[in-house]
């Protein structure tokens, strides 16, 4: 690869590793996505530490968080006892099933949230004040609306099991 190449790829792997942090995904689990998908062929540990000038411990990491993503996969190189990887190219696949993954996580976070709340407003409507009555009816109300939204939102993506994962 030439110097040219290398700076290009640098280029992209900066660049793209800042959208993919935005994300919320780890930077440097971006930055070695990246590097693989525009690598021509499987890179090593070693190599990835060397060009992106991180920690062997960091790749090891992250690599290992790819794997279980399906973003990439280790590859047997004939005359070596390293571990090699490339990147899984089909981009669409693995955005669209971290994104799912994440929005259930978010999902049951918020259903526990409601619940809490139910038991809150369970806990306010004891006191059978005409204060605590009104205001527990609101709660309620507004309760309502967060699992109605949170349901819909459940629905639409559940929509996206059309896709192939």
């Amino acid at each position: 690869m030439t110097n040219c190449q290398e700076d290009f790829i640098d280029t992209l792997v900066d660049d793209l590793s800042n959208i993919v942090a935005s994300l919320g995904i780890n930077r440097v689990a971006g930055q070695l996505y990246i590097l693989l998908f525009f690598s021509q062929e499987p890179l090593s540990l070693d190599e990835m530490t060397k060009r992106l000038k991180i920690s062997k411990g960091h790749v090891s990491t992250n690599i290992r968080a790819l794997e279980r993503w399906n973003a990439v996969r280790k590859i047997w190189v004939k005359g070596s006892r390293k571990d090699y990887y490339e990147a899984n190219c089909d981009t669409l696949k693995i955005i669209l099933i971290q994104l799912k993954l994440g929005l259930n996580q978010r999902f049951d976070e918020l259903d526990k949230i409601i619940n809490n709340g139910k038991n809150k407003i369970e806990s306010i409507k004891k006191n059978n004040t005409q204060e605590s009555i009104e205001v527990t009816l609101d709660f309620e109300k507004k309760i309502k609306q967060v699992e109605k939204m949170e349901k819909e939102l459940r629905r639409l993506l559940d929509a996206l099991k059309f896709f192939p994962f």
